[in-house]
């Protein structure tokens, strides 16, 4: 869009242009030249003399994710932004205005296409999780899964596909019993005793993922109250001594943000992107919202979701479920109050002269 010139051109955006960044996305022109998604930079160079590098840029990519939410927001009240470039929207009630939801369907892809001659697929179903799935395994423009088709479409599909098989445990159990498709999976949750036995407390939900039932409703941003900071690495790494000050830096903006705002997150998200795309989640909360507490909770999940050797893109930390809280503090607790003393004069002096202006030794050895 911005650069007509290279349209027909072999392009690759990169994650960084240090040797050890890795490719991100690439053009059909680039993949013809032997480059795929995931490789080094240093090895793309030396395959190709004539592809394109391009660094990621994170600024435009939030801007035009705001534009096309605003694009899809003409077509329905309730937009949910998940992550770039994905969006829920809730059809109820549009029956009036659109024929049908395909037909909805065709009319959102022509106006995207049309104002930021972006391609999209849309997956129409009766929940998040299955419009989610479908728009990851099928490659047409629509697609539609009807109600009560659900455990059908998913059978055939491979266990990864749903969002429990990440969790360690659950990853464990799928490996050891070779239930490789949803359907052994659907096969061996349908008796409860069984299911319950292998999966543990994880079986309710993986139950109902393998039966294509979500009750999650869509809900719109301002519905949808959270703190959300992420840090794409300069350098793909999984060396500890640079990941670490990072999470510490994340952490310390959430904190800064809950306190301008005198509140707790009921839950805090930690996710770590791959270089090959793999996403590892884990979730916690927190009751104080001093720096101390803050970066003990987002320590100890990173910790638990870093459980592999591949580098490292990025990192985003999520604070939702907002709670207001008192400033009382615990009497015999000498840390909280330490903390929250160091916080708060923290505060005042990133509030004057930038957030950036003090950074612990950590991070400024890394």
């Amino acid at each position: 869009m911005l650069d007509a010139s290279i349209r027909t051109k072999a392009v690759a955006i990169i994650s960084s242009h240090h040797a050890n960044g890795t490719i991100v996305c690439l053009s059909p022109e680039a993949e013809q030249e032997g480059l795929n998604q995931g490789m080094k930079v240093s090895l793309a160079r030396r395959m190709s003399h004539s592809a394109q590098l391009i660094p990621y840029n994170t600024s435009l990519y939030s801007r035009m994710n705001q534009y096309v939410y605003h694009t899809l927001a003409s077509f329905s009240p309730i937009v949910e932004p998940a992550a770039f470039g994905r969006f829920y929207a809730d059809m109820s009630g549009m029956q009036s205005i659109y024929k049908d939801l395909t037909q909805a369907g065709y009319r959102i892809f022509k106006e995207i296409q049309f104002k930021s001659n972006l391609d999209s697929r849309i997956g129409i179903s009766n929940n998040k999780l299955v419009s989610q799935i479908s728009t990851d395994v099928i490659h047409e423009h629509i697609s539609q899964v009807k109600s009560g088709d659900e455990p059908q479409f998913l059978s055939p599909l491979p266990s990864r596909i749903l969002p429990s098989s990440q969790e360690i445990s659950v990853n464990r159990i799928i490996n050891f019993l070779f239930l490789r498709k949803v359907q052994s999976i659907q096969k061996i949750t349908s008796d409860y005793q069984t299911g319950s036995i292998l999966f543990g407390s994880h079986y309710p939900r993986i139950s109902r993922e393998a039966k294509g039932e979500d009750n999650s409703i869509v809900q719109p941003p301002r519905m949808r109250e959270h703190v959300m900071v992420q840090k794409v690495l300069s350098s793909d790494t999984n060396d500890e001594n640079i990941l670490r000050p990072v999470v510490q830096e994340l952490a310390e903006q959430v904190a800064l943000q809950l306190r301008s705002r005198m509140k707790i997150a009921g839950t805090l998200t930690l996710d770590i992107y791959y270089t090959d795309g793999y996403k590892s989640t884990r979730k916690g909360s927190i009751h104080y919202n001093d720096n101390h507490s803050v970066i003990g909770t987002c320590t100890q999940l990173f910790t638990r979701a870093h459980n592999r050797r591949n580098r490292i893109r990025s990192i985003l930390i999520d604070a939702t479920k907002l709670k207001l809280t008192a400033n009382q503090l615990n009497l015999f607790d000498d840390v909280q109050l330490e903390s929250k003393i160091l916080s708060v004069a923290l505060d005042k002096i990133r509030g004057r002269y930038g957030f950036d202006v003090i950074k612990p030794l950590a991070a400024l050895a890394g």
